[in-house]
């Protein structure tokens, strides 16, 4: 018979042969029921309303009765779901140091990496909460707590010292600020900021909202999970009772719907901006080593001379990012490094300079796979070179630069492109340009640093002439 009864439980039953035997038994006594209402004179309408009152809510019928019959299907979800939260729970342990981002008092750093795995493992926790309610899983959201609870504490293992400045004791929930970074940036300094950001090594400026974002939304986050998990656990343990229990659908609810829509809208803005930057740096070639040659080249050849105003609006229109700006000095980034305009008063006289550099923080995302740290090795690694005639001629011609080199004869060589640092000085009042240009090659021999051969010069230029030469 078609009855609304019957097929909301039906629809509960996972095992077709099982749901055939308890949907036909319920039949039975709901048949039974109305055959007894229209002898005592109700109508067939009436009778069959009144029996399907009296069978009770079908979500309390259909749970336990699918628990009972389907404890194979169920064990094996919950051994995997387990599974995975106990390798998530160490995975916090193993790397955590990469993704405690408040590393000193002033900003905190950023690693496209551990955003997206940050906010995959707050997801996936999420989604096997929502399976245990859907699937009455009781021993999932269990270890669900449990994990939380033992990561809202260091008990089980230290922390190393340095990458960690925080106003509130370091725990493992700050494995989960990476997460925050997508909503800080764009809260603080609007979407595109956080465009030109995604691929760089740029930190969050440090503010009350920062600082909130970072230090406490990771304790409000693991609080509501704790609150979530807890809260499915009892739910589900009284309805394999078979009582007549009444499920606190509202407050899981909440919860369910808060984390998930925060959860949802974060992880679409952090795909769509990936996606479109990924998509515009590929359409306009923009990669680190383009990066690297074009912002060296934009300092070697910016005319100093020109109003700070104007070198600024230059800068700007070129799309890189502006990080710091004060009266005397104004940082900009870009994936192939930092370039610094400074105007300050020297010992003798007034000077401007403009200089690039490539610190170890710009090192590319696609450099950084599997490697969850912040050291500088990495950055030697990805700039080594296969061993070639052509490398090793521009290595011997890098070792000889010396005193009186000209500063022409090093342009017109190429060299310029190892330049991993480049700053060049005009003062004003004697019209003059000087240059400082680091040169580095490491030349690879093996899987290991310690396998590369390294050749640098460090070269002071005046009046167009290397005046001062330190190679090794």
């Amino acid at each position: 018979m078609k009855n609304k009864f019957l097929d909301k439980v039906a629809e509960q039953i996972e095992d077709e042969d099982s749901r055939e035997l308890i949907t036909a038994e319920l039949e039975s006594h709901l048949l039974d029921k109305i055959d007894y209402y229209v002898d005592i004179g109700y109508s067939k309408e009436e009778a069959e309303k009144r029996a399907t009152e009296e069978m009770g809510n079908p979500d309390d019928t259909a749970v336990p009765l699918n628990a009972l019959h389907n404890n194979n299907f169920r064990d094996l979800i919950s051994f995997i779901c387990c599974g995975v939260i106990v390798i998530m729970f160490f995975c916090t342990i193993w790397f955590r140091d990469a993704f405690i981002y408040s590393y000193d008092n002033q900003s905190y750093r950023h690693s496209i990496i551990c955003d997206f795995v940050s906010l995959a493992f707050l997801i996936t926790y999420a989604v096997m909460l929502i399976l245990s309610r859907k699937k009455n899983l009781k021993f999932v959201p269990l270890f669900v707590a449990i994990s939380f609870i033992l990561q809202s504490g260091s008990i089980l293992v230290g922390y190393d010292e340095y990458p960690v400045s925080s106003s509130v004791p370091s725990n493992m929930f700050y494995f989960y600020q990476p997460a925050m970074y997508a909503l800080v940036k764009i809260l603080t300094e609007g979407l595109h900021a956080y465009l030109q950001c995604i691929f760089l090594g740029v930190p969050a400026d440090s503010d009350i909202l920062t600082g909130f974002c970072f230090e406490v939304m990771p304790y409000i986050l693991g609080l509501f999970f704790i609150i979530w998990s807890i809260l499915l656990f009892v739910r589900i343990s009284r309805i394999e009772t078979i009582t007549n229990y009444k499920k606190p659908k509202v407050s899981i609810h909440i919860i369910e719907v808060c984390l998930s829509v925060f959860l949802s809208v974060n992880l679409i803005i952090m795909l769509t901006a990936t996606s479109y930057k990924a998509t515009d740096d590929l359409i306009s070639g923009n990669n680190y080593l383009s990066s690297c040659q074009e912002m060296s080249e934009y300092v070697f050849n910016t005319d100093l001379t020109k109003e700070e105003s104007e070198i600024f609006d230059n800068l700007e229109s070129l799309g890189y990012y502006q990080y710091y700006k004060d009266t005397n000095r104004v940082t900009y980034y870009d994936k192939g490094g930092e370039i610094e305009l400074s105007a300050e008063p020297d010992v003798t006289e007034d000077c401007i300079s403009l200089s690039y550099n490539t610190g170890d923080i710009f090192v590319p995302f696609y450099h950084r796979l599997g490697d969850f740290t912040y050291d500088s090795d990495i950055y030697e690694d990805s700039i080594t070179y296969d061993e070639s005639p052509k490398i090793l001629a521009d290595m011997k011609a890098i070792k000889n630069i010396d005193v009186g080199t000209t500063l022409e004869s090093i342009e017109q060589s190429g060299l310029l492109k190892y330049a991993d640092y480049i700053k060049k000085t005009y003062y004003r009042g004697t019209n003059k340009l000087e240059y400082q240009i680091d040169l580095s090659i490491y030349l690879n021999k093996g899987e290991n640093s310690s396998d590369s051969i390294h050749v640098h010069n460090n070269l002071h230029i005046k009046d167009g002439v290397v005046t001062e030469s330190y190679s090794g």
